[in-house]
């Protein structure tokens, strides 16, 4: 059964080869903990320093884990009380492989953004976003038909196809707006505050080549993104309702991301001497439409965030991988402590 679907998986990539299949951008669930890969506006914004690392695998239960990682680092570096403007500046690593083949993308990027205040309580955040990749397939873990023999495999047996280059590299660029709008509660415990940010991002804009073969290119579809979310603190209580929204178009893939994240303080933390440190605990149910539940959960303490989800799968999949979709974690670290007195954006 297995040698089967090796020479299925080695048709299915075949045939992307010579059509020209697009490609597409790989995506984390957890989107609000990785704000660069979302959109290059967020680069300094409402954060003095900002650093987060992601890991998601998915599709175990049918076939070789198709597996993601990034890094993301981003700080406020121009950060004046006394100016209305200042400059973000930030730096992103993604690393993605997938499928026996490990086919396979590394990319490099730099970020620069422009922060206007607009009013107290208000900010406007564009950002821009360039950098280089490599696109990379490992050819010899894939069986061909042609390499068995009276019913066995050999290794050493011609796969008789005409392969194209193994890697390449490109180059990317992409830019984006944030809006920021955020009403401090006072102190944590009156939890009558109100955040929200708004904003849209386009990626790739046609210039990257996603082709293998070296004659003729198949550039990679532009993506747009809009998204939204709040913080809406219920008063006089440690609970907090984070409603977010996030619709991501590249090409004829369209994905449509709806969901709340409910966040409860455990500890409040101490003001004065700082023994006791903040901390908080959040679950979240969000739903890919016409794909899959997203469950998940986070923990706060202090500058520091660690957050675990899993995705069901709600699609027609479903019926060959029992619902089981994928698994994903993400550690983040900012300054200043987004819990200190009172409540700051954290999205």
């Amino acid at each position: 059964m297995k040698e089967i679907m090796n020479i299925i998986l080695a048709a299915v990539v075949s045939i992307a080869f010579i059509s020209g299949t697009k490609a597409q951008d790989p995506q984390f669930s957890q989107y609000r903990m990785t704000p660069l890969l979302m959109n290059p506006g967020y680069t300094g914004l409402n954060y003095d320093l900002r650093a987060v690392v992601n890991y998601r695998e998915q599709w175990k239960s049918v076939a070789t884990p198709f597996s993601t990682a990034a890094f993301s680092f981003d700080m406020n570096a121009t950060r004046d009380k006394q100016k209305r403007a200042s400059l973000g500046i930030g730096l992103q690593f993604l690393n993605d492989r997938a499928g026996d083949a490990r086919m396979g993308m590394t990319q490099g990027n730099l970020l620069l953004s422009g922060i206007l205040e607009l009013a107290e309580d208000s900010k406007l955040s564009v950002g821009l976003m360039g950098g280089f990749g490599q696109r990379s397939v490992d050819y010899s873990a894939l069986r061909w038909e042609s390499q068995y023999v009276n019913g066995s495999y050999l290794s050493s047996a011609s796969s008789g196809e005409n392969l194209a280059s193994n890697n390449f590299t490109y180059m990317d660029a992409g830019a984006g707006f944030v809006w920021s709008y955020g009403k401090d509660a006072g102190y944590i415990t009156q939890n009558n505050g109100f955040k929200m940010n708004f904003g849209a991002s386009f990626f790739h804009f046609g210039i990257p080549n996603a082709s293998y073969f070296s004659v003729g290119s198949q550039k990679l579809d532009t993506k747009f993104t809009v998204h939204a979310s709040a913080e809406i603190g219920k008063e006089n209580t440690n609970l907090t309702f984070i409603p977010e929204l996030a619709f991501i178009q590249q090409g004829p893939q369209r994905q449509i991301l709806v969901g709340n994240v409910f966040r409860y303080l455990l500890s409040e933390g101490s003001h004065v001497t700082g023994f006791v440190k903040s901390s908080a605990l959040s679950l979240g149910l969000n739903y890919r439409v016409q794909d899959a539940l997203i469950t998940s959960v986070m923990v706060d303490y202090a500058n520091f965030s660690v957050g675990f989800s899993y995705d069901i799968t709600m699609s027609k999949l479903a019926a060959a991988n029992n619902s089981r979709g994928g698994f994903e974690v993400a550690l983040r670290f900012v300054t200043p402590n987004p819990f200190a007195k009172v409540y700051r954006s954290r999205i």
